[in-house]
């Protein structure tokens, strides 16, 4: 006869997979779990509950990143449209002081003060006299010309800095309404990631000590490895928070998640990455398993949800699951590779 319990493990197994098929895009209901008949029977399906809780979790801190570029967006777009605006506003000026010359030449002109060579030939007393006239009108015509052709250019810029207003205003607008649509989107995941995430961490409390200790393993603390630069450093930075908890979305300092504590030790060394894995596996370039080395970032399972950072001879630093401490495994030991990324050099 199982006991009370069992059964309470069976049910909660059972409304955990029915909660994770609800919120991971609304796939056909799996078969119901079977019932554990062992402590790695047990951790294995917490396991995989947490994986998917994790790709919850990472299209969070995806859509938190994608929130904050928005947010970048929308501070540079409308600093570019106040640029804009204060040239177009300068030129718009020159350009109404440059018609006013303008129209006083004109007018000018009109008055007979615009003469031509042969006008000043007729009414020359003298040689001497002759080539005075001819270079002032000379000169009136130069100026004539260098203002109309000030007018032309500053017609010109006014016309440019307010398209550039325009262009920048429209920016801002799109990224005030694309940071407004991922506010709401941030919501409605959170509260999936909560929901999916209280499944893990009941089923875990429902582990018996003994498969509790099975699943948070063994294993001792791994020093700083030899070298220099930003790669090294990061690792070092990973190597040092060996011990810290696993808590879901934690970017450190004290506690991580998987792609947390990636992007922290990178920050201990000098480089930005964004906080999901799902913007982390673009980030760098990619390189193969023959060509790993320490820094390097190899991220897991097909959804790429999870990844760590690798410190040589095989091993990988990172934060593992619920109910399990930053630690250094065999890179092979965690799961299925999707892909590697360096992040320097």
């Amino acid at each position: 006869m199982p006991t009370n319990r069992t059964r309470a493990m069976r049910n909660a197994l059972v409304a955990a997979t029915a909660m994770s098929t609800a919120v991971i895009g609304g796939a056909p209901a799996a078969a119901q779990p079977q019932e554990p008949d062992s402590a790695s029977g047990a951790a294995q399906r917490l396991r995989e509950l947490a994986r998917q809780a994790e790709v919850v979790t990472e299209d969070v801190k995806k859509a938190q990143d994608d929130h904050a570029a928005r947010q970048r967006e929308l501070v540079e777009a409308t600093s570019a449209a106040q640029r804009a605006e204060a040239v177009a506003q300068r030129a718009r000026a020159d350009e109404s002081r440059f018609r006013d010359r303008v129209d006083e030449l004109t007018a000018a002109s009109y008055r007979g003060a615009r003469l031509n060579t042969m006008s000043a030939v007729l009414i020359s007393e003298s040689p001497d006299a002759f080539l005075q006239r001819a270079t002032a009108v000379e000169t009136l015509a130069a100026d004539n010309a260098e203002v109309v052709h000030a007018l032309a250019a500053a017609t010109r810029q006014a016309g440019s800095a307010q398209r550039r207003a325009a262009d920048a205003r429209a920016r801002a607008a799109r990224a005030e309404s694309d940071a407004g649509r991922l506010r709401q989107d941030i919501a409605g995941r959170k509260a999936a990631m909560d929901a999916q995430v209280a499944q893990v961490k009941r089923q875990y409390d429902e582990l018996s000590s003994t498969e509790q200790d099975a699943l948070r393993g063994s294993g001792g603390d791994v020093g700083p490895i030899g070298g220099s630069g930003i790669a090294i450093s990061a690792v070092n930075a990973a190597l040092s928070k060996q011990g810290s908890p696993y808590v879901w979305g934690a970017k450190g300092p004290e506690e991580f998640d998987c792609s947390g504590l990636v992007q922290w030790s990178y920050e201990q060394a000098g480089k930005s990455l964004p906080s999901s894995t799902r913007t982390q596996v673009s980030t760098g370039t990619s390189v193969s398993e023959g060509q790993l080395r320490p820094g390097d970032v190899i991220f897991y399972y097909d959804s790429a949800s999870h990844n760590g950072i690798y410190i040589g001879g095989g091993k990988v630093v990172h934060a593992p699951t619920e109910g399990q401490d930053v630690k250094v495994e065999d890179y092979r030991d965690i799961g299925d590779v999707h892909s590697i990324r360096r992040m320097v050099g």
